[in-house]
């Protein structure tokens, strides 16, 4: 019997330790609220923010206000700065370009809700339309971007004039034994709470090293995490946003006979390019283009190659929709 006292001591004593160590991690960082917001634009690390139903969103828009718009939208945890170096070239090119943070990311609001798909795609939505952006948009998607856009071109046939997808999700992911256990309730919350960060972190300075600049890109990727609620969103995207199963509607949106460019890196450890295969099945009228020596950040590490692709194929617009497959080597 004092064995077994001990036991339950312990345990509850264990049990409170983590339940107060959850709680102190959660309100470690501050808000990101008017103050703070004011203080990135003041440093010139925001672009513009809009109040929308589901919370405020960082955006970035420029280029010539009659040109064709390009809507930019980037991945699972990298926020909008990752499209950074294609506004020089798009807007040179006669594009209005916008990019924004998705919720839980960058300097967008981290509201206490579920990040799955409708959250996204009432984002992009609200979005277009308190600024005004009624005309079809040409969507590019990065990584659980394309699944965004693949999503919303579905849902919103009549808003989306082309489709670009680099090393898209939505149907799959390189499996992993951590995020599965993160994914579980009650255990994955805690280690994403005190531990989440730092996980985070050491994954983007993975990823950075292929950057231009990857002692920037790295200190661009932290600032987001300065503020409460990115890891809770992120544990919430894994959790509740479709990155396995969007197949219905990549093949919803692959039935219309809007134009669609796919690239790919074929060394891609994240998003297989193996699902290439199940997404041309899908959308045959796109075309495709792989390099065998590119990983999952060819988004960020191969600008000049991908906004020469995605000038070619928009500009190939006027003259008919692309119909073959390419694969480049």
């Amino acid at each position: 019997m004092t064995i077994l006292k001990g036991v339950v001591v312990v345990t509850t004593a264990l049990l409170l330790i983590m339940m107060v160590s959850y709680w102190a991690a959660g309100r470690a960082r501050p808000v990101l609220d008017a103050a703070s917001r004011a203080a990135l634009l003041k440093a010139g690390f925001a672009h513009s923010f809009l109040e929308l139903p589901d919370g405020t969103v960082h955006y970035r828009l420029e280029g010539p206000v009659n040109g064709p718009l390009i809507v930019l939208i980037h991945g699972f945890s990298t926020p909008s700065f990752v499209w950074d170096d294609y506004f020089r070239p798009l807007t040179a090119a006669g594009y209005r370009v916008l990019a924004y943070d998705n919720y839980g990311r960058g300097f967008s609001d981290r509201p206490d809700t579920k990040y799955d798909a409708d959250l996204s795609d009432r984002l992009l939505v609200n979005l277009l339309d308190k600024l005004g952006l009624n005309e079809p948009a040409h969507l590019v998607g990065y990584s659980m971007g394309g699944a965004t856009a693949a999503i919303f071109a579905a849902r919103h046939a009549d808003r989306v004039r082309s489709l670009t997808l680099i090393a898209p999700a939505g149907l799959g992911v390189a499996s992993d034994s951590n995020v599965e256990l993160i994914k579980r309730p009650v255990i994955g919350d805690w280690i994403v709470r005190l531990f989440g960060l730092k996980l985070f972190h050491a994954s983007a300075a993975e990823e950075a090293k292929a950057s231009p600049d990857p002692a920037g890109f790295l200190t661009d990727f932290d600032r987001q995490m300065d503020y409460r609620g990115y890891g809770d969103a992120l544990l919430s995207t894994l959790r509740d946003y479709p990155l396995a199963t969007s197949g219905p509607a990549f093949a919803e949106a692959g039935h219309s006979p809007r134009p669609v460019l796919v690239i790919w890196g074929e060394a891609d450890v994240t998003v297989p390019f193996s699902n290439a295969r199940k997404l041309m099945a899908l959308m045959p009228r796109a075309r495709l283009y792989s390099y065998p020596q590119f990983g999952h950040n060819i988004g960020f590490s191969q600008v000049p190659l991908i906004c020469g692709l995605m000038l070619e194929f928009l500009d190939a617009q006027g003259k008919g929709s692309v119909t073959t497959n390419h694969q480049a080597k």
